[in-house]
């Protein structure tokens, strides 16, 4: 079984501290140069622009997204050189400042070499279940790993499935109509049991649909 890596979500790419993100940049190539002697074929970094007031301006929100598609754009560069792609995964915030599907969108754009990595909770924290449907079909070319867990659509629970309000049964059903046919990871935090009861649950809906 091989494994997929997996990066603090607080890394940050888009911080207009000049000083600041270069250091995260040559900290994501140390984590990269480790994934590599792993040999880990995919690492994956977070859509986090937490920054205190950063968002709150059209032109901080300008500035953080450039920053970011800058930084990725080197990184999967220095990526394919240590033959580790990157992919990029969706943060549970709705649609203001620095977070939402459009500003996603915005760094997917800007970096095609970019892949996706989608959280289904988190997409549906940010909009339910219509916004995990959105980020299916606008990025189901690019898509390369999955997370599923539940939430009550408010806070990222990482809950065993069915323990909160996610529809999973569209999930599988959307997924099957993109033709996923790649990886996915059950991250529920509850308990190991409960992450083993999910999949099963999970594989029950694939198999049966």
């Amino acid at each position: 079984m091989f494994a997929v890596g997996h990066t603090a979500y607080w890394v940050q790419f888009g911080s207009a501290h000049v000083n600041a993100r270069r250091g995260w940049i040559e900290e994501a190539k140390a984590m990269i140069r480790t994934a590599s002697l792993l040999r880990l074929k995919q690492l994956n970094f977070h859509f986090y622009g937490k920054l205190g007031r950063v968002g709150d301006t059209e032109r901080s929100r300008y500035d953080f997204l450039n920053n970011f598609s800058s930084a990725m754009s080197e990184l999967c560069t220095f990526g394919r050189s240590k033959q580790v792609a990157l992919m990029l995964e969706n943060v549970p915030v709705r649609e203001n400042g620095t977070g939402g599907i459009g500003n996603y969108s915005h760094v997917m754009e800007s970096v095609p070499q970019l892949n996706c990595h989608l959280d289904i909770a988190h997409a549906f924290i940010e909009g339910g279940m219509s916004r995990i449907e959105t980020y299916l079909k606008r990025f189901s070319p690019r898509l390369v790993h999955i997370h599923i867990h539940d939430n009550h659509g408010e806070l990222d629970e990482h809950l065993p499935l069915r323990d909160g309000n996610i529809d999973f049964k569209k999930v599988v059903r959307w997924l099957k109509k993109i033709g996923y046919d790649k990886t996915i990871t059950f991250e529920v935090f509850t308990s190991y049991k409960d992450a083993v009861r999910s999949r099963e649950y999970f594989r029950s809906l694939w198999e049966n649909d």
